[in-house]
């Protein structure tokens, strides 16, 4: 089985409720570096800087990166349109988590994924920022992660929920990010 799928079917074992009311558990709490972007964080492991990202999930990219060069060929949207959605996505989860903030990190420290993250569900308290940036509508969730089923179930309900209240960047930006993340276009109904 891959790695990673046993990876996330323990992240949902290992959620606030199963790790005890204020969602900590021993040796996992790490204080926060630094929000990189709207998905990836750092954090610092027995002295050494560590990237994670929000495992699951996807925020538009704000800087230049072969990842936002294949999102300006898939899109046809302009750099500095898809950047700007990057910049607001980044800027909210840094309204979610500051520099210091002591996080609590479930997943495999050893893993990484083809850009050297590690993927993890991080929580601040009782919070998942996954599960937050989506709910608040400045990130989407993967199709593509293998995520334990009712993970993947949560947070494509809190993702319809925000695209359908407008949060976020779907009310700021609704097309934009409607172009950005795949999402088909709301059929309209004829009464």
């Amino acid at each position: 089985m891959n790695k990673n799928i046993l990876l996330l079917a323990g992240l949902i074992a290992c959620s606030p409720a199963a790790l005890g009311q204020e969602g900590t558990q021993e040796g996992n709490r790490y204080p926060l570096v630094a929000v990189e972007d709207g998905d990836t964080v750092t954090i610092r492991v027995a002295g050494e800087v560590k990237r994670l990202q929000l495992a699951g999930i996807d925020a538009p990219e704000d800087q230049p990166n072969p990842k936002l060069t294949r999102d300006l060929g898939r899109t046809g949207l302009d750099a500095e349109t898809l950047l700007a959605l990057g910049r607001a996505a980044t800027a909210h989860l840094r309204q979610l988590a500051r520099p210091g903030d002591s996080l609590t990190v479930v997943g495999d420290l050893g893993a990484s994924d083809r850009y050297g993250r590690t993927p993890a569900v991080i929580y601040t308290g009782k919070d998942s920022l996954n599960a937050a940036m989506v709910a608040d509508g400045y990130a989407v969730v993967l199709s593509r992660a293998s995520l334990p089923d009712e993970l993947k179930t949560e947070l494509t309900s809190l993702e319809q929920r925000a695209r359908d209240g407008k949060q976020g960047l779907w009310g700021a930006q609704g097309e934009v990010t409607r172009l950005w993340s795949g999402q088909p276009a709301k059929s309209i109904s004829r009464e």
